[in-house]
């Protein structure tokens, strides 16, 4: 007789036990339902001692401890699955009752050499320590990527929309506007980190400004050369903070433009040579960021030197180097030139002869003999008046006042030249030299 048959005879005897029992009262069928349980549970552990379980949602931990890739300072950055079905075999009291929480599928990174992605395979292993045989895994390795992370300091910038100046002003450029932190800490995976190019706020505002203006935001984006980099595929952390974005707002204001004069001759007259110059540009349409700022009529654009003043001859000067702090250049001009005069002028050469060279401001514990024959300054000046002149016109002097190092022996100092008869003449120097200069032989005077 087989197993089954043996089965079926039972429960036909169990089956007409409890229809007997079922007669009598409540306490004795009870009774009699918990002992064809057991009955029931006898048998089957008797007949059928191993069994097979399913247990779902088991999960993955990543072995890392011990590894190279521990010690290279790797992270598991992403993995295919979080969770496994865990196929079973064993003894009833073993793994009948088993759950999820009693396995763990431990994926190895013994074999992880480099920041990339692998394929591990994984294990079974018991909290408990139960005793069973697994069949089969689903899936049966996880992909998982791995990298070092790092953190790095990146340099941080605005992004402002909506924001617009009013008419009259101006907003700040972009190296203008100041943000406050001006960097930030990113934190993440080496590969992407070391990628990111700049870190942007944005300023999403519809206002319109008349006076310099700080914004206030949390909001920050992250990009590398191609595009931006978003927290959610890209597992990045970074020190999150309030940002501050400070606006320089601009007022209009148009100023007349001046240069200033140096090196003419004491007689000369500045504003009859300036009234001749002419401009490139005569007004200049500035932007002042603070509506404090004295008010200006006109601004000096930089320094004609008249020692390098020739007919015809153009200086060019640039917005950028002669503008006030927190001024900007409405109309971006960037450069302005002025042309010296031309017309009816000509140059020449007058010798000037050593007895004719002045020492002016002489000390008094010294002899000074001037050793150089003479200098050839040339001058240019209207054509009539340069006709007529001659070298006893010209006042050639040698400066001593601020001489304190003179010792005896020979020194060279600069001569300069007046006119002080001709209020339109002026000396470009000697002989293609700015300031020329003389030999003069010092000799300490006797004690008496």
């Amino acid at each position: 007789m087989n197993v089954f048959s043996v089965i079926k005879n039972v429960f036909k005897k169990i089956s007409n036990f409890f229809s007997r029992l079922f007669e009598k009262d409540v306490v004795i069928k009870i009774t009699s339902i918990i002992a064809a349980v057991a009955i029931w549970f006898i048998i089957s552990v008797s007949e059928y001692p191993v069994i097979n379980e399913i247990v779902y949602n088991v999960p993955i931990e990543i072995a890392l401890e011990g590894t190279y890739a521990e010690a290279s300072g790797y992270q598991a950055m992403t993995q295919s699955v979080e969770t496994v079905t865990v196929y079973l075999t064993g003894n009833r009291g073993e793994v009948g009752n088993i759950k999820a929480d009693d396995l763990v599928a431990i994926a190895s990174a013994e074999n992880v050499m480099y920041a990339t992605e692998y394929n591990l395979p994984l294990e079974i292993e018991s909290l408990d320590n139960k005793d069973f045989e697994v069949t089969k895994i689903e899936p049966a390795v996880v992909s998982v990527a791995f990298d070092r992370i790092i953190t790095k300091e990146i340099p941080v910038t605005s992004e402002i929309t909506g924001v617009n100046a009013s008419e009259g002003y101006i907003m700040g450029d972009e190296d203008d506007i100041a943000v406050v932190p001006n960097k930030v800490n990113v934190t993440g995976p080496a590969a992407t980190v070391d990628e990111i190019t700049k870190a942007t706020v944005i300023i999403r505002e519809d206002t319109i400004l008349t006076s310099t203006t700080d914004f206030k935001t949390n909001t920050i984006k992250l990009y590398n050369d191609k595009m931006e980099i978003t927290d959610e595929n890209a597992q990045l952390t970074y020190n999150k903070t309030d940002f501050t974005v400070h606006v320089p707002v601009y007022a209009k204001r148009t100023v007349k433009l001046d240069v200033r004069i140096t090196n003419a001759p004491v007689s000369f007259d500045i504003d009859k040579f300036k009234e001749r110059l002419e401009f490139s540009v005569n007004e200049l349409v500035v932007a002042v960021a603070d509506e404090n700022v004295v008010e200006r009529d006109t601004m000096d654009i930089g320094t004609i030197d008249m020692r390098e003043v020739v007919i015809e001859k153009d200086f060019t000067f640039s917005t950028a180097d002669f503008l006030p702090e927190n001024y900007q250049d409405w109309n971006d001009v960037k450069t302005i030139t002025v042309k010296c005069p031309s017309e009816g002028l000509m140059d020449r050469s007058i010798h000037i002869t050593n007895p004719y060279i002045q020492l002016i401001n002489v000390p008094a514990q010294f002899d000074f003999k001037i050793i150089t024959s003479g200098v050839t300054p040339i001058f240019i000046g209207p054509k009539e008046t340069l006709e007529q002149m001659t070298y006893i016109d010209v006042i050639a002097q040698i400066d001593m006042l601020n001489t304190l190092d003179i010792e005896e022996g020979y020194c060279k100092l600069p001569v300069t030249f007046s006119i002080p008869a001709y209020d339109d003449v002026w000396c470009i120097g000697s002989e293609g030299v700015l300031s020329p200069m003389a030999t003069i032989q010092v000799t300490a005077k006797e004690n008496n």
